[in-house]
């Protein structure tokens, strides 16, 4: 007969060892400590169709379970198990996708949430913007489409480029409670459109279905400022600049103006389109002019500076001869637009205190 040989001390350190295995295990899988998230770069900037990689480090001493990418918008819903991979305690994240083509311009936060092996969850966001750093912005006054291919010039109105992502204009109110947009194209509102956010009127969206007017209260100049990365905006009422520093007058001198036939760059009366005086605001001018070449004219196009009628010491000129945004005083080129014998019927408006300049067809 064998004999067995009973070690207690044996069995009980086989009995601790075990214990002490039973309780790590049970001390991982009931983890209540979420994961930590590291995350690489939060602020993504893109374009409409580009492919984009998210990026972070999770961590955790009991395991990672799985983590998940989630954006309802896009219908994004992905769930990527770590139990293949053995619930490793670190894990490093590169998950790609591609911005929808018909993605809103607005800020876009997508959810990742890591879970570890005891299903405590951690989550945070991160934030894709479409690339809005634009080389240029205008100002519009209205979003029916017409408005902006229909006119002469100056519909649009140009916004200056402070630096990356900012933009600033003085505006004049004529009206009170006047609305404003701002487009970063000259021709369309989409995809691109800037006014109020419906869901946070202190922030701007791009989304030209849904961003509301700028509402300036009352007649006067303001200076409006927007960000369209951060989407932040203001608008600040200015003074009334000075009313004796205004010009007395200013007009029109040229050709191609179809009711002064006899037009062709003098500087004098009755050959000049006198301008009127704006009786709310001296330094804003107005005028129904027809562009057209006059009858026994043979010219084709339509040339003109704006001038204050004293000799030629005070002008302006233009930005650009056949597509100008503004008026340069003292510099710039002369105007030179195509016209026909049918005139066509514009409605001038210059403001020699923001030196800005529109043609709106009749």
């Amino acid at each position: 007969m064998k004999k067995h040989i009973f070690f207690p001390g044996l069995v009980l350190m086989i009995s601790f060892i075990l214990l002490q295995l039973g309780c790590k295990k049970d001390e991982v899988v009931m983890s209540t400590i979420p994961p930590t998230i590291t995350i690489n770069n939060d602020v993504i900037i893109t374009t409409l169709g580009n492919e984009f990689y998210m990026e972070a480090d999770l961590a955790d001493d009991a395991g990672i379970k799985s983590f998940t990418f989630r954006y309802d918008d896009w219908y994004l819903y992905n769930t990527v198990s770590l139990a293949d991979s053995g619930n490793p305690k670190t894990y490093h994240v590169k998950y790609k996708f591609k911005m929808p083509d018909t993605a809103a311009n607005k800020i876009h936060s997508i959810n990742l949430s890591a879970t570890n092996t005891g299903n405590a969850t951690k989550s945070t966001q991160f934030k894709i913007l479409l690339n809005a750093d634009f080389p240029q912005m205008y100002l519009i006054e209205s979003t029916d489409p017409s408005k902006l291919i229909n006119d002469l010039f100056g519909v649009p109105e140009l916004v200056n480029k402070t630096s990356s992502y900012n933009y600033e204009t003085v505006y004049y109110s004529a009206a009170a409670n006047s609305t404003v947009w701002f487009i970063p194209s000259k021709t369309t509102i989409k995809p691109f459109m800037y006014g109020i956010d419906p869901a946070n009127t202190s922030k701007l969206s791009g989304d030209y279905t849904k961003a509301l007017p700028i509402v300036l209260p009352a007649i006067g100049y303001y200076k409006i400022s927007l960000n369209t990365l951060n989407l932040s905006f203001t608008t600040q009422a200015l003074p009334m600049p000075d009313p004796t520093a205004a010009y007395a007058q200013t007009a029109l001198v040229g050709r191609g103006f179809s009711d002064y036939p006899d037009m062709n760059w003098q500087n004098a009366l009755p050959n000049i389109v006198l301008m009127d005086k704006d009786p709310a605001n001296p330094y804003r001018f107005k005028k129904m002019v027809k562009l057209g070449t006059p009858s026994g004219s043979s010219y084709t196009t339509a040339q003109f500076i704006i001038t204050t009628n004293n000799g030629w010491s005070n002008f302006w000129r233009f930005d650009s001869d056949k597509d100008p945004n503004y008026t340069v005083f003292g510099g710039g080129v002369n105007v030179d637009i195509p016209i026909t014998t049918t005139p066509v019927t514009y409605k001038v408006t210059f403001d020699s205190y923001t030196n800005r300049c529109k043609f709106e067809r009749q």
